[in-house]
């Protein structure tokens, strides 16, 4: 039976290769994500690897897949249609535009296609416009028909999300996300140490490559004893939180 994803901090570890993928990594995740780091901020596996992959695990795990650095209109809608075909459980598609009008354009676009499966937009928060529009106008990702948002940073060596973001907008992205009925994950190169950050905010979905990567490179192999480690600190961090609400 497929992992059904909690209340929050649901973890996403994205694989950037089959190789890396195993039952054991199974045990410490809740989204497998499919990306090649090789390939962009939000680079994608190619075909027939993707359909091994939900071949073996579809009916095991939540998979997502990123359809790649994708800008032009009718490319993510090529794209988004492939990916549709797949069975995967999320399809995520990264947003690049500075313009109002041609983001409103790119997601009546998406809408009129009328995809199967649960699409994802990516929001990279070191774009100015993009980090302040989603602020002032999630209700209008809601409008098109998202359920999800997930906020990564576009590029990896100049900090992370929470660098880029200060507490004070996480905590009303998300809060204003919660009265809309939306999720929000939140990824960007989080590393252990942000564990806490993450406990207190409560995004729906927590996303990590680097942090379990040898080397903390996102490039490198996965390590399993990584991926424990936070698996670990994460379940360890969380518990005192509900005891809490709970008192």
């Amino acid at each position: 039976m497929k992992n059904e994803l909690e209340n929050n901090l649901n973890i996403l570890i994205s694989f950037k290769s089959i190789g890396e993928v195993s039952e054991e990594c199974l045990k410490y995740i809740n989204i497998l994500d499919l990306k090649d780091p090789d390939n962009g901020a939000i680079g994608s596996w190619e075909i027939k690897n993707l359909k091994k992959i939900i071949c073996k695990f579809g009916n095991k795990i939540k998979i997502s897949a990123t359809i790649g650095d994708e800008e032009k209109v009718y490319k993510i809608l090529k794209k988004l249609k492939l990916f549709d075909s797949l069975k995967l459980d999320y399809i995520k598609f990264g947003i690049f535009t500075n313009n109002t009008e041609q983001l409103i354009f790119l997601l009546n676009s998406i809408r009129k296609s009328k995809f199967k499966t649960e699409l994802v937009p990516v929001i990279f928060i070191d774009n100015e416009f993009l980090r302040n529009f989603v602020q002032k106008n999630i209700i209008e990702f809601k409008k098109f028909g998202y359920n999800f948002l997930l906020l990564d940073t576009y590029y990896k060596d100049t900090g992370n999300i929470f660098d880029l973001c200060s507490q004070d907008y996480l905590k009303i992205l998300l809060n204003q996300s919660s009265l809309n009925n939306m999720s929000v994950g939140l990824a960007g190169k989080l590393s252990l140490s942000d564990i806490s950050q993450l406990v207190e905010l409560k995004p729906k979905i927590v996303g990590f490559r680097s942090a379990v990567c040898l080397g903390d490179n996102r490039k490198k192999e996965l390590s399993i004893e990584k991926l424990k480690r936070l698996y670990y600190s994460i379940i360890s961090a969380k518990r005192p939180a509900i005891q809490a609400a709970g008192a």
